[in-house]
């Protein structure tokens, strides 16, 4: 009996097949099984599988359930997804929360992107996980050298607190040495009024549409809730488009937080630029901005309202994650979450970090002997398609913080 036992090449422990024996109960559970034991041919009845919130953190051996079509894996702390990729028959996933860190060796901010692209309805929240940063903000921080001109490329947080300061001491320093600082756009050159009444316009249909039936129930109802406290009632939302609702539940959210606009990056070397009587060069325009966002197709306009939705309650911290990353200034992470962008999102990007590049490239040609200090968002100076990324393909050398701050 103990040599059959031992032997059989129908039925093993549980242990045999899955290393997280939280995810083994799961599917003993799934098939019923009252003896504790797994066998191959069970493994292809399961269909759908609810594994949230169960303590699971290793998923190796799950691609033995080859006929999977639904699973359920959020609440859980799951260390690799990458087994996920092996399930042909998988339609819907619910990861719950995935997190980038600094690991950028571990493959788990990748999987849910690879699964959409196989067609796979992915439902997951992406969050952000950095550790403090020790001593002076490095940022996200180039120079550039051409002939006799200077331009340095210092990517931004729009918002911040006091956390951001002080910078590192050769940020300050370039900043000491410009004669120009050009921004996205020179906020105080903005008449708030006019750009309200535009965003209005743009933002309201005006060909008989309504919100509640472009979005779901569920969807429309939470903008509503949110909303209310601004006096917004539903008949009043209704005429708004989902990236304008998006914008206005950004706002409501920062409200909310010890976060400012007036910490940030931007408006910091702004207010120093005009205590120096440096001039301020704008490199975009708020109307070129304002169409970028509304142009953006329905379907990705509603998808974005649905995320600022479901991390409405997590955006001081997700922002408070960001200033910490950008903090350690590395960059390599800010490109990967530029990657993410898809669609019309990343084309809009696209465009405008070509439309700024070819103002830089006036700057470094204009052999001047003079310095430009440039600030723009950190996505723009980061991946594939970027400020930096463009500048290089047309010959020029960027120098990364970490390579010229010893000099």
């Amino acid at each position: 009996m103990f040599f059959f036992t031992a032997c059989s090449p129908l039925t093993s422990t549980k242990q045999d097949y899955f290393k997280d024996k939280a995810l083994e109960s799961i599917v003993l559970q799934e098939i019923e099984s009252e003896d504790g034991n797994l066998e191959e041919d069970d493994f292809a009845s399961i269909k759908t599988l609810d594994a949230s919130g169960s303590g699971i953190s290793d998923i190796n051996g799950i691609e033995s359930l080859t006929s999977l079509n639904y699973l359920d894996v959020s609440g859980n702390d799951i260390v690799d997804l990458t087994p996920l990729l092996t399930l042909e028959k998988l339609s819907e996933v619910h990861l719950g929360d995935v997190y980038f860190t600094g690991d950028m060796d571990a493959p788990v901010w990748s999987v849910p992107e690879k699964l959409e692209e196989k067609g796979v309805e992915v439902n997951v929240r992406e969050r952000l996980s950095f550790d403090e940063h020790d001593g002076p903000s490095e940022g996200v921080f180039y120079r550039i050298q051409k002939d006799n001109q200077t331009v340095y490329l210092l990517g931004s947080i729009h918002i911040g607190d006091q956390s951001l300061y002080p910078l590192h001491n050769q940020i300050e320093a370039a900043f000491e040495e410009a004669d120009y600082l050009a921004v996205e756009i020179d906020i105080a050159d903005v008449n708030e009024i006019e750009v309200s009444k535009t965003m209005m316009e743009k933002g309201m249909y005006t060909d008989g549409t309504v919100l509640s039936s472009v979005v779901s129930e569920k969807v429309f109802n939470e903008a509503a809730g949110h909303l209310s406290s601004l006096g917004l009632n539903e008949v009043m939302l209704d005429q708004f488009q989902p990236w304008f609702v998006s914008m206005i539940l950004s706002e409501v959210a920062l409200e909310k937080t010890n976060l400012t606009g007036k910490d940030g990056i931007d408006l910091h070397f702004l207010n120093r630029a005009k205590e120096k009587n440096i001039p301020i060069i704008s490199l975009e325009s708020v109307e070129s901005q304002i169409a970028s966002i509304s142009s953006a197709p329905k379907e990705e306009q509603i998808a974005s309202l649905e995320d600022m939705l479901d991390t409405f309650d997590i955006y001081e911290e997700e922002l408070t994650q960001l200033i910490r990353l950008w903090r350690s200034g590395n960059i390599e992470v800010f490109s990967q979450l530029r990657q993410i962008n898809q669609g019309s999102e990343q084309l809009a990007m696209d465009e405008r970090d070509l439309l700024m590049t070819g103002q830089i490239e006036e700057f470094l040609n204009a052999d001047e002997r003079e310095t430009y200090f440039i600030v723009v968002g950190s996505l723009h100076l980061a991946g594939k398609n970027s400020i930096v990324d463009l500048l290089e393909n047309r010959g020029y050398t960027v120098e990364p913080h970490a390579e010229f701050r010893t000099n």
